[in-house]
């Protein structure tokens, strides 16, 4: 049986009959026992139903009209011919599939440190720590997120979680920062500074009861603003960021200028100093990445040497750790070579910090010495 639809008021209908008693004269209306309606069959084939309730003509769907309605309202995946029951018992399995899947792996962000000095703040923490990342910040409050424990008593007890931003952060600051001292010169309550990756012991939570899962759910978008503006902040920070620097074609990218590394004061007292600062540099730089060479400029009285590394990451990353820092109770200075420099060294044939010139003098150099043996009579073999 073909199903009605409501027309449009006056659509096509101005000169239907609209009064029952006006039925029987109307040559197109007719009564159909079968479905106790009137019907009504214009000249252009087209059938409509009489409403009682709407009182008004409404137009019949044919079957072709009802197949195309049903397709418009047909929902992908979803077979309208199959029992209800059935449907419900597919989505039941693949809500249990779904939670057989083994779960993503979470991604660690934290440090944890020992042995920090008891007077220090979470400012100072932060500073110290945010040389190797982008700390990340609570939801609501915007403050960095870093937990200081506290003793029975309520005082700061030395230990301290640290939460960065990016992962990369992590073996890093364990890298640069574990066994060392927080402060210059000065030892933790247990010694030396230890930094070591975290355990996710931080990130488990407890079963979240009823009345806080609305809560949980209005968190979700809160997390996501604070994550756009984190990733904001990234795309300044990154400037300094050892990630985010990108190979060019200039020479001096690769090599760090190191101030206050010794004193004059120090080599004069003992010559055979000079080799062991240069194998610590070469030590602590290698860190960060290869090191092609490391050179110090004895006749400078600001203690300088240079590091060439063998990629522009980490010689950024030189940067970024040593300059500031404070060593032997001196403040580094560190920053990429222009090629402009001229520092003063014991041979000023080799004070030039590119490696190729200098191996290439050394060979004129040769080359001129064995001339002169030539030419000169009195210097021939007899």
């Amino acid at each position: 049986m073909a199903e009605s639809r409501e027309s449009p008021a006056g659509a096509g209908q101005t000169d239907f009959p609209t009064e029952p008693s006006s039925f029987a004269e109307d040559e197109r209306i007719s009564w159909s026992k079968l479905d106790s309606k009137y019907v009504l069959e214009t000249e252009q084939g087209g059938e409509y139903e009489w409403d009682d309730a709407l009182r008004r003509w409404v137009a019949v769907l044919d079957q072709a009209d009802l197949e195309q309605q049903q397709q418009i309202y047909k929902v992908e995946g979803v077979d309208d011919n199959e029992d209800i029951a059935q449907q419900k018992k597919k989505r039941k399995k693949k809500a249990e599939d779904s939670e057989q899947q083994p779960k993503k792996q979470r991604v660690n962000t934290a440090v944890y440190a020992t042995s920090i000095p008891l007077d220090a703040d979470e400012d100072e923490v932060k500073q110290v720590f945010s040389r190797c990342g982008m700390i990340a910040e609570e939801i609501d409050s915007g403050r960095p997120r870093i937990k200081m424990y506290e003793d029975n008593q309520g005082q700061f007890k030395g230990d301290a979680l640290v939460v960065y931003f990016r992962p990369e952060s992590v073996p890093l600051a364990v890298q640069m920062l574990d066994d060392s001292d927080f402060r210059p010169g000065e030892r933790g309550p247990d010694g030396r500074m230890r930094v070591q990756v975290a355990d996710y012991s931080y990130k488990k939570q407890t079963d979240v009861p009823e009345e806080k899962k609305k809560s949980n759910n209005r968190d979700k978008q809160k997390i996501i603003k604070k994550t756009q503006k984190m990733n904001y902040k990234l795309a300044d920070w990154d400037d300094d960021d050892p990630q985010a620097v990108t190979d060019t074609s200039s020479r001096w990218d690769k090599v760090v200028i190191l101030k206050h590394m010794f004193t004059l004061q120090e080599l004069e007292e003992d010559a055979a100093v000079m080799l062991e600062i240069k194998e610590d540099i070469r030590e602590e730089c290698e860190k960060l990445g290869p090191v092609t060479n490391v050179q110090l400029f004895d006749k400078e009285d600001k203690g300088v040497a240079s590091v060439r590394f063998q990629n522009a990451t980490a010689a950024e990353a030189c940067v970024r750790l040593m300059n500031g820092r404070w060593f032997d109770e001196r403040q580094l200075e560190a920053f990429i070579a222009t090629g402009k420099e001229k520092f003063k060294r014991s041979n000023p044939k080799q004070a030039d910090l590119n490696d190729d010139e200098q191996e290439e003098g050394r060979l004129d150099e040769f080359g001129a010495w064995l001339e002169g043996e030539k030419n000169d009579p009195s210097k021939a073999d007899t």
